[in-house]
């Protein structure tokens, strides 16, 4: 039983470890799309893209972590 403990609590901080992360780059992916979309066009709209699903798994993994605590 202590060892499901110890597991469910080092989950719960891998997620929260990988929503950082995600969050981190989603957001210089977003901010980069942005600041390019004057020059790049289209393709600033792939970074913006990808900055938004990055966001939506650090959100993803948020949530999760939740549950282990």
């Amino acid at each position: 039983m202590q060892k499901n403990i110890l597991q469910s609590k080092r989950v719960g901080s891998d997620y929260l470890r990988n929503t950082i992360f995600y969050g981190v780059v989603g957001l210089l992916f977003v901010a980069f799309g942005v600041s390019q979309l004057k020059w790049l066009g289209l393709q600033a709209v792939v970074y913006l893209a990808i900055g938004l699903a990055l966001l939506w798994a650090a959100a993803a993994n948020y949530l999760e972590s939740r549950k282990y605590k």
